[in-house]
């Protein structure tokens, strides 16, 4: 169940990008681009957060209190910076997206 749900509070945000980018590209939605990628972004850090100290909780109710090993935490920390890159990258081909969706649409309105 918690690993679960450490997933998807880790994969929320990217999916939130990913399906908001091509309604705020072609303007189908109120908020512009770089609205959804800041949207996105803080949430990948509040999300991650989240994610914290849900394992937090999850460790200290399987060791009765106590920390015995820090390494789950590590390995949701390169997770959440894997997660933080990935999320970076899609921003920038989005932005390249609607730079040349631009493009062509003031090229179609010259033909006009």
């Amino acid at each position: 169940m918690y690993g679960i749900l450490l997933i998807l509070l880790l994969t929320l945000p990217l999916l939130f990008q990913i399906i908001l980018r091509r309604k705020a590209i072609s303007e189908s939605i109120k908020l512009n681009l770089s609205e959804v990628c800041l949207i996105s972004f803080f949430s990948q850090i509040l999300f991650y957060y989240f994610a914290f100290k849900l394992l937090d909780y999850k460790l200290r109710i399987q060791s009765n209190g106590q920390f015995h090993c820090g390494m789950p935490f590590i390995g949701l920390v390169i997770v959440e910076f894997f997660f933080i890159v990935v999320l970076i990258i899609i921003m920038a081909v989005q932005f390249f997206i609607r730079k040349s969706y631009r493009n062509t649409e003031n090229k179609n309105k010259s033909y006009e």
